[in-house]
């Protein structure tokens, strides 16, 4: 009887996750931090690989880094470009970052308010410098990062197992291609 009740659960789950797929592979990437957390609370049985708590715990640390950055730039930054695109990114990181916490939660995942070292010291690096020598090593340095996450992001979306985490890569992957193309942009009209 038991066993029924979580199959029929479950195709429950699978009718309800259907519309949502669709909507996925749409393009439709208007889903906010109330809808994460109510997704993901309707797979909390399902165990969550090793991956995929890597990709989690991988975009925590990147976008921790990237939120310090953007703060260097919206105070350190010369070229008003570079100034407008630190408040564009510490907005838009700190919304990912919202989606990112209730996605963890949900699937029991912990995450740190730290930067990994290497992170850490290329942003006291980037600290160091002013001027014009910030603006172009910060835009270097940020599009760098985003190249990463844009691979990081496209391999998750194929690779991962857990659908929560695999809809969390699908949805804000193109998040990071505009940050990547607003990057190169101004990166291109600073050379």
């Amino acid at each position: 009887m038991m066993r029924n009740v979580k199959l029929l659960m479950l195709m429950a789950f699978c009718v309800c996750l259907l519309p949502a797929c669709h909507r996925m592979q749409d393009g439709d990437a208007s889903e906010d931090t109330t809808n994460y957390a109510a997704d993901t609370l309707k797979n909390k049985n399902i165990i969550v690989g090793k991956d995929d708590i890597k990709f989690v715990t991988d975009v925590a640390a990147a976008v921790n880094a990237e939120i310090k950055i953007g703060i260097l730039a919206k105070t350190q930054g010369q070229d008003k470009r570079i100034k407008n695109f630190g408040v564009m990114m510490v907005k838009d990181l700190n919304k990912g970052k919202l989606r990112l916490m209730a996605l963890a939660k949900a699937k029991k995942i912990a995450l740190s308010d730290s930067v990994t070292t290497t992170d850490q010291k290329n942003i006291d690096a980037l600290a160091k410098k002013t001027g014009k020598g910030f603006d172009l090593a910060y835009i270097n340095q940020t599009a760098e990062n985003h190249k990463h996450a844009a691979d990081l992001f496209k391999t998750a979306a194929k690779t991962v197992y857990d659908p929560d985490i695999k809809a969390f890569a699908i949805r804000n992957g193109p998040t990071v291609k505009r940050h990547l193309d607003a990057i190169e942009a101004i990166q291109g009209s600073m050379k």
